[in-house]
């Protein structure tokens, strides 16, 4: 009776390695530059998990790693529309820095940065479509809504003690450029790759 487990074992296991599939892609970003690439795993019928790599390069530049969930609504991982939802950091740039904003009374600095990046959580959730040549070849578009923690204050305590309104008005100038940016709430991607 333990040799037939086994063997029943075994043999799901050897069914169930060889239907996984598993995709890299890439795409890019025109409206803020960027480049994404993208690994995915399938596994069973409808589910995948998977690693996005975002490398913006403009303004807030910096890179953005996000891990992703996916179930496919078609029974299919290599084709279909899909539901995901995502997780991850990134580590951006300030727009506005110590080359930018550096200030002295005569005698002393009274703005020193706190550091040159800060780093950003979140996540999404949206919708998309994957679609899978023969060949392999990969085609896929995601649409949905993200939601990412902003720049905190980067000036020192002298800086605000002297200048509050201008920290204010760069504070708030670093977050609504990060909004336009890598935190835009919505999201929208197409990729293309190969499936293996």
């Amino acid at each position: 009776m333990k040799k037939i487990i086994l063997l029943l074992f075994i043999g799901s296991l050897t069914f169930n390695v060889s239907a996984q599939s598993n995709s890299v892609t890439a795409g890019l970003g025109l409206l803020n530059t960027k480049v994404r690439v993208q690994y995915e795993h399938g596994f069973g019928d409808m589910h995948s998990v998977g690693a996005n790599l975002g490398l913006y390069l403009q303004l807030n530049s910096g890179q953005r790693l996000e891990g992703f969930y996916r179930i496919y609504f078609g029974g299919d991982n290599e084709k279909g529309m899909f539901m995901q939802a995502t997780a991850g950091a990134g580590m951006f740039s300030y727009v506005f820095d110590d080359d930018d904003l550096l200030i002295t009374d005569g005698t002393n600095f009274l703005y020193s940065d706190d550091g040159d990046k800060f780093t950003s959580f979140g996540g999404s959730i949206g919708f998309g479509g994957k679609m899978t040549s023969r060949g392999g070849f990969v085609f896929e578009s995601t649409i949905g809504f993200q939601i990412w923690t902003p720049p905190p204050s980067n000036f020192n305590d002298d800086y605000l003690t002297a200048n509050p309104t201008y920290a204010d008005f760069n504070d708030a100038t670093n977050i609504a450029l990060f909004y336009l940016g890598p935190g835009f709430p919505l999201r929208f991607q197409m990729k293309f790759g190969y499936n293996f």
